[in-house]
């Protein structure tokens, strides 16, 4: 049998939201890899997963893998973390890779994955999707994400946060979802403002998560400081 690795996405927090598939690959693997944004600091994914691993038979392998766009750190650093995937897997091991969310949805295993085809190129790589944090989100409030023929945009919110950007955006989609708002909030804010739609967003932190925020009521939401994990839904359709 020759070496497999799944990426398996957790959902946005809730353990209880991991899918039977993932918690099944997750269960029989030999080797838990999850991601590390800083060293010292505790990985989100394997604080969802932990309560499915049995460390008496699973080994547990942390990756740094740091949070910025800045590709001098983050290519060198995909590269390490393949490499110590590939080695540990070996011939014949199973393993799984841990992440928030949807692994194929700005998630960072497509960049290691393309890293151990080069490192490793008989090692059988599956995916298993996750749910995930506007979904959550949207359940959680009572918001459709899209009915009938409406059309749904998903981007990250550091590139479309003025009023031009979503106005032109809102005139072609009925609901449009800016992941990743964090420092983008307040410019957010001031877009939807402009242009009247404050009582059509949605604003979502740490979904599932301890600490987990969620408001349709922007106008009283302190947009300074949120974090990264966070979400804006806005949406010019019928809500309840």
């Amino acid at each position: 049998m020759n070496a497999e690795l799944t990426a398996v996405g957790l959902g946005p927090g809730d353990p209880e939201l991991i899918t039977l598939k993932g918690l099944r690959a997750l269960q029989t693997a030999d080797v838990i890899f999850a991601p590390q944004s800083r060293d010292g600091d505790a990985s989100i994914a394997l604080r969802i997963a932990t309560p499915w691993i049995d460390p008496s038979r699973q080994a547990v392998v942390t990756l740094p893998l740091p949070m910025t766009r800045d590709s001098g750190q983050l290519r060198p650093a995909w590269r390490a973390a393949a490499e110590v995937m590939a080695a540990t897997l070996g011939a014949d091991r199973r393993g799984v890779y841990l992440l928030l969310g949807d692994p194929l949805l700005y998630g960072t295993f497509f960049y290691l994955w393309r890293e151990l085809r080069v490192r490793a190129p008989a090692l059988l790589v599956k995916v298993i999707p996750g749910v995930t944090s506007f979904a959550a989100a949207a359940a959680a409030a009572g918001v459709p994400l899209a009915m009938a023929d409406e059309r749904l945009i998903v981007l990250p919110a550091s590139y479309e946060t003025d009023a031009a950007a979503l106005q032109r955006l809102l005139a072609e989609f009925a609901t449009v979802v800016l992941m990743k708002a964090g420092a983008a909030v307040p410019s957010i804010r001031t877009a939807l403002e402009q242009l009247g739609l404050l009582d059509h967003a949605l604003y979502a932190e740490r979904v599932g998560l301890e600490g987990e925020f969620i408001t349709r009521d922007l106008r009283t939401l302190d947009p300074q400081h949120r974090p990264y994990l966070s979400l804006v839904i806005v949406r010019r359709g019928e809500v309840l």
